[in-house]
């Protein structure tokens, strides 16, 4: 399970990317752009992580619903 306590803090949304379809871009909040927070840092670095347990949850709660039918 990964610990969201370490992502307190972080910038709310939304995010914005200045060049979404490059490989790499800047990423700032919106309406200012500023050095990232060490939370924000910790939050684009498990941003993999995330969205693996994100996956895993959304087969998890499949598999559910098909064995309830």
């Amino acid at each position: 399970m990964i610990d969201t306590d370490k992502y307190e803090g972080h910038t709310p949304a939304p995010w914005e990317v200045n060049n979404p379809d490059d490989d790499e871009s800047l990423i700032f909040s919106v309406g200012a752009l500023k050095f990232v927070s060490s939370a924000n840092t910790r939050l684009i670095a498990d941003a993999p992580l995330l969205l693996a347990e994100v996956k895993r949850l959304r087969e998890a709660i499949a598999d559910v619903a098909t064995n309830m039918e």
